[in-house]
Parts: C-alpha cells; structure tokens; sequence
C-alpha cells in the first residue's frame, strides 16, 4: 500500500495477461483517498486507480470487461 506510482500493477497485470489469465479489479472506496491530501496507511490515490484503468483501456483495448454497480438512488 505504499507504493509511489503504479508501476507494479501495471507489471502483475502484464504478466497475468502473458500468461492467458484473467485479472479481476476489485476495489472499495474506504481504501481510496480523494482528498488529494497524502493517503493513510491503508489507503491509496484514487488517481492511482483512475490512471490504472486508463492504462488498462489503452494497453488491452478490446480485451475488457468493464462492469459498474453504480446505482441509482431511490425516490422517496
């Protein structure tokens, strides 16, 4: 959790796909930082995961899925 760039997934997710697997990116907002403000410990820049899934979307164009549970909310 204290990595500095994303180099690192970048790498994993190269060598996932090298191999014919399939990588699933799970994340959760409490282990996100959007302040912009130096993450806690258990945290990471949602920059990080913003420019992650653009690195995904240019590198392995075409070999995506991308789901999104986002949910409307509920009329009262």
């Amino acid at each position: 959790m204290r990595e500095t760039t994303i180099d690192i997934w970048k790498k994993k997710l190269d060598w996932i796909a090298e191999r014919g697997g399939m990588a699933l990116l799970n994340t959760h907002p409490d282990y996100l930082s959007f302040s912009g403000k130096t993450p806690g410990l258990e945290e990471y820049p949602a920059a990080y995961y913003a420019e992650f899934l653009e690195c995904i979307e240019h590198k392995y164009s075409g070999q995506y899925w991308h789901a999104s549970l986002y949910r409307r909310p509920v009329s009262a």
